[in-house]
């Protein structure tokens, strides 16, 4: 028996499925770019206008800002303006007053015992006269620093005047009493100081002098000035150191004044041959515990005497400081006689450096007797 055998074909294997991704049309991709980018515009312009509302608030306050700064810029210098007018009008007033506010008249008879009559009898109402002067001067500063003015002016009469006032310290004294020795060494011998510094010949003429408790004097300086000019002074001067309370003030304290004489009969003026000085002059010293660290001040009421001892105040932290208030009023008296321009200005310039000459003996003073 043949074997027979299925010739049949064979059966074909099952093809596989394909799983091919769908394509997207072009323009369905560019739509959908299209609406991100238009979400991202639209972000970027609120983003835009709240900036720009930021902005514009801020160039709001800033605007405001700058004109109110310009408004009070311009009311500063419309201030400014008015006390430059309110300094004119006190300047012509200074040039065109005929006295000073701390001036006294004073007329010498010829007789010895009339004329001390005069200077004692003087002597306390020119103290009041002058330390009011200076209080109400001083009342609005800072009497904790130093202070200095100046005006130097033709007067209507064709006189040169300067009125200068000044606040000085004297740091790291001894006491108050140290400062008013110097300051009187200074008053009654000032001839010597100005002939050392200024290189000029000047001399004194005491016509009459005493101390009761208070420096009294009478004299007469005359200065031969490097342009051959001579110059002439006679004044009156008084100086006394009050320790306890006084008339004044509650603390201690010192005055000094100076008047120029307007009539003496003994010694008259030589207006012939000499450039006539007038001054008046005050000085106050004022004794005052100074904090080294905040420059803070108190009133030093047991400062009069070197060794007195500090009541509630430590060496280390504190130091003793005499405040001097000056107040002076200068006026040159040209001679009868014809004198250059350059001759007077150089007198002017002189008599000018009589104040600063003073505050640099009295300082030479103390440090020479500190040693």
């Amino acid at each position: 028996m043949v074997a027979r055998h299925d010739i049949s074909s064979p059966k074909p294997k099952k093809a596989h499925k394909s799983h091919a991704k769908k394509r997207e049309f072009t323009y369905v991709v560019r739509k959908e770019e299209a609406r991100v980018l238009q979400e991202k515009v639209q972000a970027l312009r609120k983003e835009l206008e709240a900036l720009q509302e930021a902005t514009g608030s801020y160039n709001f306050k800033l605007r405001q800002a700058t004109t109110k700064n310009q408004v009070l810029k311009s009311a500063v210098r419309t201030q400014q303006l008015t006390v430059a007018c309110t300094q004119s009008v006190l300047s012509n007033h200074l040039r065109d007053q005929h006295e000073n506010p701390m001036y006294t008249r004073v007329v010498l008879p010829k007789k010895c015992s009339e004329r001390r009559e005069v200077l004692t009898g003087m002597k306390n109402a020119k103290f009041m006269q002058c330390y009011s002067y200076l209080t109400e001067r001083s009342g609005s500063l800072d009497m904790t620093k130093n202070y200095f003015s100046e005006d130097r002016f033709e007067d209507a009469h064709g006189n040169f005047t300067c009125h200068r006032f000044d606040v000085v310290h004297f740091c790291g004294v001894q006491s108050l009493k140290q400062v008013y020795d110097a300051l009187t060494v200074f008053m009654f011998n000032m001839e010597i100081s100005v002939s050392e510094a200024l290189g000029d010949i000047t001399v004194r003429e005491d016509y009459d002098s005493l101390n009761d408790g208070a420096h009294i004097s009478n004299h007469r300086l005359i200065s031969n000035c490097d342009s051959g000019v001579t110059t002439e002074a006679i004044t009156v001067s008084f100086a006394q150191l009050f320790e306890d309370h006084n008339a004044f003030t509650s603390s201690p304290c010192a005055l000094a004044v100076m008047d120029s004489v307007d009539e003496d009969d003994l010694y008259p003026y030589d207006s012939a041959n000499c450039v006539r000085r007038d001054i008046t002059a005050a000085v106050a010293l004022a004794p005052v515990w100074r904090d080294k660290k905040s420059g803070k001040t108190r009133p030093a009421p047991e400062l009069t005497q070197c060794s007195a001892a500090r009541q509630d105040s430590s060496e280390d932290d504190e130091e003793l400081v005499v405040v001097m208030r000056r107040a002076t009023f200068l006026k040159v008296r040209p001679a009868e006689s014809e004198m250059a321009d350059s001759e007077l200005l150089e007198l002017y310039d002189y008599i000018a450096k009589w104040p600063d000459l003073m505050l640099q003996s009295i300082r030479a003073i103390i440090h020479a007797r500190a040693l």
